[in-house]
């Protein structure tokens, strides 16, 4: 599949259950927020009300999942991303959204199930976290995406401690406490980010991969992270898509390499 020498940044949209997926160009990055509490009832109380008419396009694997979650609003939210996801694809795919099938890849991560040997050319990544979802496509390229709520996480300087290189570790170390959380965040999710694209858990990665922690402002859209958008074979974006919430994405830069346009 012929690829350009350059990738733009991905575009970054909020996700419309009625909106139109115009179909990807080849290598094209595209990625949707989702809102998980829209579309509510007026009046609905966001942690009591259920899932909705999503359930019905979900499998039956996919609503045992959403009943199994104890809280009666993350079953909710879980249905919904799900749902926009199923959406998302089939319209890319021009077939209706409760007809896909889904297959874990050889390394475990989710993948399209078009038929034994088959390996669909359109790769996506989910993430969410509190109330909302992150859903990443790109077609020919494998894709990695995560999105976290900033929080106080007490345990940060152990975390870094256990998963990220020397390096990182001593640049963490000389972030002020008032803006460790955020900085923490921005390493998460762009560790996160290429661990989802290459299908693999945490361990290991602070002795291959070094994403960094960035300290150039961010914008709701995706930019190349900095100082280097460029990790191993993965480039990496990262944007401030809501207050409060801060996103990854990886793509791999395959063969031929992409180079991130204007990095």
């Amino acid at each position: 599949m012929p690829m350009s020498d350059d990738i733009p940044s991905p575009t970054l949209l909020d996700w419309d259950t009625g909106a139109e997926i115009a179909p990807l160009a080849p290598g094209e990055v595209r990625a949707w927020i989702v809102e998980l509490d829209a579309g509510l009832p007026p009046g609905a109380d966001v942690d009591s009300a259920g899932p909705g008419p999503e359930m019905e396009i979900l499998s039956d694997d996919e609503r045992a999942r959403a009943l199994r979650f104890v809280r009666v609003r993350e079953r909710r939210r879980f249905a919904r991303c799900r749902a926009a996801l199923r959406r998302i694809l089939g319209g890319l795919l021009n077939q209706p959204p409760e007809s896909l099938r889904f297959r874990a890849a050889a390394v475990g991560k989710p993948e399209l199930d078009q038929g034994p040997g088959v390996v669909a050319p359109i790769r996506f990544n989910v993430s969410h976290s509190a109330d909302l979802g992150l859903i990443a496509v790109c077609l020919g390229r494998e894709v990695g995406a995560d999105i976290e709520k900033v929080r106080h996480i007490s345990e940060a300087v152990r975390i870094v401690g256990s998963f990220f290189t020397p390096a990182e570790q001593a640049a963490f170390a000389t972030i002020p406490e008032i803006d460790r959380d955020v900085i923490f965040h921005r390493g998460w999710t762009r560790k996160e980010a290429v661990l989802k694209g290459i299908g693999s858990g945490i361990g290991g990665l602070s002795s291959r991969q070094e994403t960094g922690f960035g300290t150039t402002p961010l914008t709701p859209q995706f930019t190349p992270a900095t100082p280097d958008p460029k990790v191993d074979r993965w480039l990496l974006w990262e944007a401030a898509p809501r207050p409060g919430f801060l996103a990854a994405l990886a793509v791999d830069a395959g063969d031929p390499p992409f180079r991130v346009a204007g990095a």
